[in-house]
């Protein structure tokens, strides 16, 4: 089983990858309305990490171990946080391929964050990484939302 701060450093590669993904995303798109839900989404993750830095600096559960510096290191190296397999994927600019990546990268994050709730003695992480699965479970729902109104005839789409 992975120590917390394993999987909190999973936690951190995952907000990094998915806000790198949804910058390059919103490059990509043709269209406005998928640009603007990707930049929301991106603004969404790196909050998360640096959110998630903030309350575990001071827990006892992870003493020794730098949370910023190790986000800051993530962030040197964004390149490196979208495979590339993935990084074709979004230059293709196939919305419905783009919107699937999605998917499976806010699942990952949500299931991460239920892994390092149930893995960590700190309540406050607890607290906060439920949380945190729950607001990547709403990202996800945007994504499917998203994706039923790319199904849809322009003229007919609810606005995003």
């Amino acid at each position: 089983m992975p120590t917390n701060v394993e999987t909190f450093k999973t936690a951190l590669f995952n907000e990094v990858k998915s806000e790198v993904f949804y910058r390059m995303a919103a490059e990509s798109t043709k269209r406005d309305d998928c640009a603007m839900v990707f930049m929301e989404l991106a603004d969404f993750e790196g909050d998360h990490a640096r959110q998630l830095c903030e309350r575990v600096a001071d827990s006892p559960y992870y003493r020794g171990f730098d949370a910023p510096k190790y986000l800051a290191k993530l962030e040197e190296s964004v390149e490196a946080t979208v495979s590339p397999k993935d990084e074709k994927t979004i230059r293709e600019g196939d919305m419905r391929s783009i919107l699937k990546l999605a998917k499976r990268l806010e699942i990952e994050s949500r299931d991460t964050y239920r892994a390092l709730a149930r893995g960590t003695d700190d309540p406050a992480v607890k607290s906060f990484c439920e949380e945190l699965s729950r607001m990547e479970s709403g990202h996800l729902d945007e994504i499917i939302k998203l994706e039923r109104a790319m199904e849809m005839p322009e003229e007919e789409r609810p606005a995003l």
